[in-house]
């Protein structure tokens, strides 16, 4: 019988506490909304009239400045926030490229058997060593040369003059060079073994022989490159392709000599684009004069054209989200506000702005990404109270918290709480009558 009296009571409690919850307005729910925030754990913040500053702004139509955050002068520089003022200055867009260095095509040579034969003396005996037009590579031995010789001075001692003619144009055709031909001459005697010289000044790239080597015609002996002018070919990438031009001038640094910067330019581009790399492959000429860059070696390379005046800004200015480009300006009073930018060309430290800004305007410079969270937290703090506000006027019931529900104790099964308590605050009519 208690039990079934308790539960009546209750029901017609509810039921007055919901005809009164509905009788009052809209507004009232938000105020009373806006109430329960501040009693929330965590919400009784610093920032909070800032953010229903923020809430009314939206309403006006203001809404990119709710995101606004105010900077305190003193509190940034200690963060290593810095400012910056929006200007027109001289910017020329570069480009950075990698590539090794190479021996130039054009200055390298190959020197090989003419014909059949052994080496029986080797002076070019290791690879790099360095050699000048002229010197001697190794001493030759072959059957061919020594017949080829002793039909050259028969025809001599013969004053066949043709027939000497043809026999000393084919040792020149066999590479045999032109002193060895007049030493055949002065001495009479055909020479055993003949000299093969360097046909350029270099070092010895390449080394395919040792001596006592027997050769064939036509097999390569050495490669001799020349050092003082070295290739890179430099792959850039398509979007700065236009920044290649014939004979455009190329700063290049290499890592294994810190602090020097040598001048090369773009003497060919290849035809075509890599479609792994989408890249472009530009060739730099690079003189070596002092000797001390080497092929292999890691190098990079700037690329610039020619400077222009433009509107622009610290590249650090910029942040950039993925799908839009943003810089944090002053408002004017101290505030400031996240606003989209088109970018344009780039240099080392400067940023062309299209779109977005003017001359003056002046800018958060470095460590926009503090700015970027303060804002994104302010802006998700205004939905948080445009949605609680709506939230708590759910049909014109107010939801309240636990101060006004103080009176109700939800008793157990057997009409009583856990200590043995009665219901505070319950009056039971019917109970009463019993």
């Amino acid at each position: 019988m208690i039990r079934r009296a308790w539960m009546a009571a209750a029901a017609v409690a509810l039921t007055v506490g919901v005809t009164a919850c509905q009788k009052r307005g809209g507004a009232a729910s938000d105020k009373a909304g806006a109430k329960a925030m501040e009693g929330m754990p965590g919400m009784g913040m610093q920032g909070m009239s800032e953010t229903e500053r923020m809430a009314d702004g939206a309403t006006r139509g203001t809404a990119a400045d709710t995101a606004g955050v105010p900077v305190d002068r003193a509190a940034a520089s200690r963060l290593g926030i810095t400012f910056a003022r929006a200007a027109m200055r001289p910017l020329a867009q570069g480009s950075r490229a990698v590539g090794t260095l190479a021996y130039a095509e054009p200055r390298r040579q190959y020197v090989n058997a003419r014909v059949m034969g052994w080496v029986e003396g080797l002076y070019a005996d290791y690879t790099g060593k360095p050699v000048r037009k002229g010197d001697p590579l190794l001493a030759f031995y072959g059957p061919e040369l020594l017949s080829a010789q002793e039909e050259y001075l028969s025809a001599k001692r013969l004053g066949d003059q043709s027939l000497a003619t043809a026999a000393r144009h084919r040792l020149t055709l066999w590479n045999i060079p032109e002193d060895q031909i007049e030493l055949l001459d002065s001495t009479g005697k055909a020479q055993r073994t003949l000299l093969l010289r360097a046909p350029i000044s270099g070092e010895i790239a390449e080394k395919m022989v040792s001596e006592g080597q027997a050769v064939q015609a036509g097999d390569n002996l050495f490669l001799i490159a020349d050092r003082s002018l070295l290739w890179v070919d430099l792959a850039v990438f398509e979007s700065d392709a236009r920044l290649l031009r014939i004979g455009t001038s190329v700063s290049l640094t290499v890592d294994a000599l810190p602090g020097r910067t040598y001048e090369g330019r773009v003497t060919f581009i290849h035809p075509g684009i890599d479609t792994t790399s989408r890249t472009l492959t530009g060739r730099v000429e690079v003189p070596n004069r002092d000797g001390q860059l080497r092929p292999g070696m890691y190098v990079t390379a700037r690329l610039a054209s020619a400077a222009g005046t433009r509107l622009s800004v610290p590249t650090g200015a910029v942040l950039p989200t993925g799908t839009r480009n943003i810089v944090f300006v002053n408002r004017g009073d101290g505030t400031f506000v996240p606003r989209d930018v088109q970018i344009g060309l780039r240099s080392d430290s400067l940023v062309e702005i299209a779109t977005g800004l003017k001359a003056g305007d002046e800018v958060v410079a470095s460590a926009t990404y503090l700015l970027d969270s303060e804002s994104n937290l302010a802006a998700a703090m205004q939905g948080l109270m445009l949605q609680m506000g709506m939230g708590l006027n759910m049909g014109g019931m107010q939801v309240r918290g636990d101060s006004e529900m103080k009176g109700m104790k939800m008793n157990g099964e057997d009409g009583e709480d856990e200590k043995g308590g009665d219901m505070k605050g319950m009056k039971m009519g019917e109970e009463k009558k019993q």
